[in-house]
């Protein structure tokens, strides 16, 4: 008997939803991230994502596209190709000045950021 695995945790399936939100945010994939996000339930949704973002931490360029897809600035594939995202790119210069998506600023759709920490901001 080999052991394969034995021992080992098997990743679950919100760990499975993660790494393709993941894959799917590299990917710039909008499309594909409404197949996760919009057939989960608000409980797993919020799992998903707080996991994603976790993941991203250090992907700022990924991390702040997921802002600008969240905040209805990307719904499909093509707007890839616009040259400009305003959300997109005030997402990221929050985030390179120290500011966490989620916890400091929260992308809103209708193309809007609302500032959590003012404080901070």
């Amino acid at each position: 008997m080999s052991g394969k695995g034995f021992g080992e945790r098997q990743p679950t399936k919100i760990d499975k939803l993660i790494e393709s939100a993941v894959r799917y945010c590299h990917q710039r994939s909008p499309e594909a991230l409404d197949s996760i996000f919009d057939n989960l339930p608000v409980k797993l949704n919020q799992q998903v994502l707080d996991g994603t973002v976790a993941a991203l931490e250090k992907d700022i360029d990924s991390l702040s596209w997921l802002c600008g897809y969240f905040a209805s600035e990307i719904n499909s594939s093509s707007d890839n190709d616009k040259p400009y995202h305003p959300i997109t790119s005030l997402s990221k210069l929050l985030i390179t000045s120290g500011m966490q998506p989620l916890v400091d600023f929260m992308p809103y759709v209708g193309c809007r950021i609302s500032i959590l920490n003012n404080e901070k901001f």
